[in-house]
């Protein structure tokens, strides 16, 4: 499963969405309690719930994973993880992901400047204070170094997002061929 972690803005969502489409990845859709955006769709872009059935679902172990940000919940059910997927999560959910599957996870970090993501965010519609107070918090959340493990460091910055997907889907295909060659530890 190929894994993006990224700040707000940074390109993950479009790249993951290239992805699917142009080389046949399936989305691991996350559940969410954030309030579902104009043009998304339930069960499309994310399960959206209360934040009661939520808490009830965490109790029940039903997520992989589960973080808060910005107030509100975001997992992954254990039900939604597939192996030809495509995920975004945050650092921890990243390392979550890392200790539940170890080798099969594909980390791809996309880092793109706070200005770039900063206009990114308000072309699509954020409210200026959201977008200070996300461009703020990201900064300490979404470091490299916060990651157990990075397989590509990707710069979103003068590149297209089809360049950018193409050398995410090379590099993921390598991934998985010296996996399979790698000798089995049982």
């Amino acid at each position: 499963m190929i894994v993006f972690v990224g700040a707000s803005a940074s390109g993950k969502t479009e790249l993951a969405k290239i992805l699917c489409n142009k080389y046949n990845y399936k989305k691991c859709i996350t559940t969410t309690t954030r309030p579902m955006r104009p043009n998304e769709r339930q069960d499309v872009d994310y399960h959206f719930l209360d934040k009661v059935t939520f808490e009830k679902m965490m109790k029940d172990n039903l997520f992989v994973e589960v973080t808060e940000y910005q107030g509100n919940y975001y997992g992954i059910q254990k039900q939604d993880v597939i192996s030809n997927g495509v995920v975004i999560v945050d650092p921890n959910g990243a390392n979550a992901l890392i200790k539940a599957f170890a080798d099969r996870i594909y980390i791809v970090f996309v880092d793109s400047p706070q200005e770039l993501r900063k206009k990114r965010m308000l072309q699509r519609g954020d409210a200026v204070e959201s977008v200070e107070n996300r461009i703020l918090k990201d900064e300490n959340i979404f470091k490299k170094e916060n990651l157990l493990r990075v397989n590509l460091h990707l710069k979103n910055e003068n590149n297209s997002l089809e360049e950018l997907a193409l050398s995410i889907h090379e590099a993921y295909q390598k991934f998985l061929h010296d996996l399979d060659k790698k000798p089995s530890n049982q």
